[in-house]
């Protein structure tokens, strides 16, 4: 059970409540970095690998999208394009692929939606990919203290500090 706590404090404190300053205070960039590396940590709690595991970004990035966000997410990755533009660039160069457009809502004056394919972008919302993020963390949650799946040991003390 300690494990599935140290989870659930890591799931909300940095997933949920970081993402959440980061869009409180209005970052509208950054985000986008953060929540492209959260989508592969959510896959790294549905395989049977170390969390530390290499080789496994893609992987686990399309486990969460598959398992745990779903829908439209899944078509927007096939072949990994969102993995590649979204994960893998943000991360590498802080660059989002050429097909990715990324909005605020303060700064879609256009009113694109949030997963809309436009002139062969697609559309990234902050806010409501962030949403989506959230409803991912409480189904992985719920999938945890339901014993769907097994608890992974992380090195996150919350509380006591940034980790143990």
């Amino acid at each position: 059970m300690e494990n599935i706590e140290r989870i659930e404090r890591f799931l909300h404190d940095v997933i949920v409540v970081e993402l959440s300053r980061m869009q409180g205070i209005g970052l509208s960039y950054m985000p986008f970095v953060a929540m492209g590396q959260a989508i592969e940590v959510l896959g790294g709690f549905l395989d049977g690998k170390p969390m530390k595991a290499r080789g496994q970004s893609a992987r686990r990035f399309s486990a969460c999208v598959n398992k745990l966000l779903g829908g439209k997410y899944r078509l927007a990755n096939e072949k990994n394009r969102l993995h590649d533009a979204l994960r893998n660039q943000m991360t590498h160069a802080f660059l989002p692929g050429k097909e990715l457009l990324l909005l605020d809502r303060a700064s879609n004056r256009a009113g694109y939606k949030h997963l809309q394919e436009v002139d062969g972008r697609l559309v990234l919302v902050s806010e409501d990919f962030h949403d989506d993020l959230c409803r991912a963390v409480e189904r992985l949650r719920v999938a945890l203290v339901e014993g769907r799946l097994e608890a992974k040991a992380i090195s996150y003390a919350g509380d006591a500090g940034v980790n143990d």
